[in-house]
């Protein structure tokens, strides 16, 4: 489990905990924002 501190896209209606999410991994470094921006955790993160 590689949990890690909150981080967001813009363009997501989710935010991340892990580092090993695929769908955070794909975030473009534009779009990154630290926290959750106020969006529900991301399912895929939950599970992992």
């Amino acid at each position: 489990m590689a949990k890690t501190a909150a981080f967001h896209s813009v363009k997501q209606s989710v935010y991340h905990n892990n580092t090993s999410c695929t769908e955070g991994n794909n975030i473009e470094k534009v779009n990154l924002r630290p926290g959750t921006g106020g969006k529900p955790l991301c399912s895929h993160c939950s599970r992992l």
